[in-house]
């Protein structure tokens, strides 16, 4: 190994450990990043530039987001992951092969779809793999590489915390992140850099605000039923409903709308969610208590159904007639207009609402219970902060114009 594991809990109590972040603008990076500079690490930020912004500029919006007045602990490097040396001139990436000790490797492609399996690849594989060429280069020692607990695949059951190869996914997200995996193991392994592999599974805003940066995945059902009842309201208040009713959908006397959508409900699936505010104070709890390198799931010990999502969401949105039906109802009687509509814009997180995979947490619940770190519960009033969040930000459209007018 580079250093030894006194070494590296020395560096980390005196501060003196420069991380290099990747992904810092992101939703999982940026809180990462946030939360380090306040515990007093110098973190080299590396980002790109982006709608007009610089990588600073970007940067400096985020800490405006996070209400963070950072002092000189940080500094930022526009670079690109997707290239080689992160298409740095020399002068900048000698300085970051000279001061590096630790990489936070977070930045990530997070598109489902299969026609974004190039830039998936970009980025999550050889993304991964030009900040392993770091790694190597450098005087770096830790490696820090946020995963997902959905590496696991076409799995059932239970998922253990250490690295299985696998063929079947459900998309190429999973099958990207699973590939990055395998090369940071190997290329640590081979190099005598210690690593640590972190697998969320599905995460979701602050549970204490409700406030996010991004809103899919969890969001996703929220978003189509807030944008459907916009549009429909407004089609009754301007055409007296002439649209709303072609798709089937009346107006109650109480002014609710009456919709017919079926959704299909899996016997044994569940949803794995967990809020942003946990994930980071669990990663880094880990990262502190760990210095020989490991695999650790941070998930919610308690999962969610969408029975229960369901009713939840009945009282935010002005929507009624959403009903779950058992496997097979919908072949027996097939989906009318509106349930196609749905069913087209959900299909891709089906495999994540219907969940029957369950993971193993013995090594990251260790050191979250010496932590006192646990998942917070689920519930009506929280999930109303985070859906109200989102429609106030118009589901992340006016994110920053909202936060300056607060």
């Amino acid at each position: 190994m580079r250093q030894s594991a006194d070494f590296i809990a020395q560096r980390r109590r005196d501060k003196k450990n420069t991380i290099l972040l990747t992904g810092g603008t992101g939703f999982l990076g940026s809180h990462l990043a946030v939360e380090l500079l306040r515990r007093g690490h110098f973190v080299i930020l590396l980002c790109r530039s982006k709608d007009g912004l610089s990588a600073e500029q970007r940067m400096r919006q985020l800490f405006d987001w996070f209400d963070l007045r950072p002092g000189g602990n940080y500094r930022v490097v526009e670079g690109q992951i997707t290239q080689p040396r992160f298409g740095l001139d020399e002068q900048t990436y000698a300085y970051l092969k000279d001061h590096t000790d630790e990489i936070f490797h977070c930045v990530a492609e997070t598109a489902f779809s299969q026609t974004k399996q190039s830039q998936l690849e970009a980025v999550n594989v050889e993304g991964a793999r030009h900040a392993l060429q770091l790694a190597v280069e450098s005087g770096c020692y830790y490696f820090h590489h946020m995963s997902t607990a959905y590496v696991a695949g076409q799995r059932h059951g239970r998922c253990e915390e250490e690295y299985v190869p696998q063929e079947h996914f459900h998309n190429a997200y999973e099958q990207t992140k699973h590939v990055a995996e395998g090369l940071v193991l190997e290329t640590c392994r081979a190099n005598g850099i210690r690593a640590n592999i972190y697998r969320p599974s599905i995460v979701y805003g602050d549970s204490r605000t409700g406030k996010s940066l991004l809103f899919n995945a969890f969001y996703a059902p929220m978003k189509l039923a807030h944008y459907l009842q916009t549009i429909w309201e407004r089609d009754f208040a301007e055409n007296e409903g002439r649209h709303a009713t072609s798709m089937g959908v009346t107006r109650s006397e109480d002014g609710v709308l009456q919709v017919s959508i079926r959704i299909e409900r899996a016997e044994m699936g569940v949803v794995n969610l967990i809020p942003i505010d946990f994930l980071t104070q669990a990663t880094l709890a880990i990262m502190e208590d760990t210095l020989d390198g490991g695999i650790f799931h941070i998930v919610n010990d308690r999962q969610d159904t969408l029975d229960e999502l369901l009713v939840y969401m009945r009282r935010i949105i002005n929507i009624d007639g959403i009903r779950l039906v058992g496997p097979g109802h919908l072949t027996a009687e097939p989906r009318n207009a509106l349930e196609k509509l749905v069913a087209g814009y959900l299909d891709v997180y089906q495999p994540y609402f219907y969940d029957d995979r369950t993971f193993e947490t013995t090594k990251a619940q260790r050191i979250l219970a010496r932590h006192r770190i646990t998942c917070p519960r689920m519930d009506d009033a929280l999930f109303s902060r985070c859906i109200r969040y989102a429609i106030e930000v118009d589901w992340g459209r006016q994110l920053f114009q909202y936060q300056q007018g607060e």
